[in-house]
């Protein structure tokens, strides 16, 4: 199992969100260092969610548990 640290914005997407949603799909992601990253989750992995903004700190830990897949937003198979 690895560990992971992923930021959200979150006025756009927030950990509080997630929990209510009960799981969510990390996408939008456009950096290619972290495309690289999320190609790296494994189901079973933790996540450390980061708030970015106002926050500037750590705000949950959730776990993965699906392997990545193409951005369904996106027309791109990356």
């Amino acid at each position: 199992m690895a560990r992971w640290l992923a930021k959200t914005e979150p006025d756009e997407y927030s950990y509080h969100d997630l929990e209510r949603d009960g799981g969510g799909t990390w996408d939008g992601v456009r950096n290619p260092t972290a495309l690289m990253h999320l190609r790296s989750f494994a189901a079973g992995d933790e996540v450390l969610i980061y708030h970015t903004g106002k926050e500037k700190r750590i705000v949950g830990v959730a776990r993965v548990v699906r392997g990545p897949y193409p951005d369904p937003k996106q027309d791109d198979p990356r």
